[in-house]
């Protein structure tokens, strides 16, 4: 186990951008853990299947240990900040691309929020004292 001080040295020896992608790849996992945890709830309850609460539980599980990951690297808000907006892309597409969901220009306009306030928070990090 690591002491705060290394994981301070990690922290600070990478850039904001070395971290950013570090966390956004972490970010798209947990998405996709996480909307595939989801899936496998509906399709559970629909089904009355209780081995798939087993299942989505085991990887709500996994979805801890990668945010505990990704705290080695920023903090609480930006993380869950990224994760939401995220989640929101990723099950605005899948809602389309799997359930042949519309999506109107709300809709759109929302996820191109989200991005949005990804890359407002990324500038952030690269721009502390703006």
């Amino acid at each position: 186990m690591q002491s705060s001080s290394d994981e301070k040295e990690i922290i600070q020896g990478l850039l904001p951008n070395e971290r950013f992608k570090i966390i956004l790849i972490l970010v798209v996992a947990i998405s996709f853990i996480e909307c595939y945890a989801q899936y496998n709830l509906r399709n559970g309850r629909k089904n009355n299947d209780k081995n798939c609460l087993i299942i989505s539980a085991l990887l709500y599980g996994f979805i801890c240990f990668l945010l505990y990951t990704c705290y080695k690297y920023d903090g609480m808000g930006h993380v869950n900040l990224m994760w939401s907006c995220v989640s929101i892309t990723l099950a605005y597409m899948v809602g389309y691309i799997v359930f042949n969901e519309h999506i109107n220009k709300y809709g759109i306009m929302a996820i191109g929020f989200a991005l949005l306030a990804i890359y407002f928070s990324h500038l952030n990090d690269e721009n502390p004292s703006k």
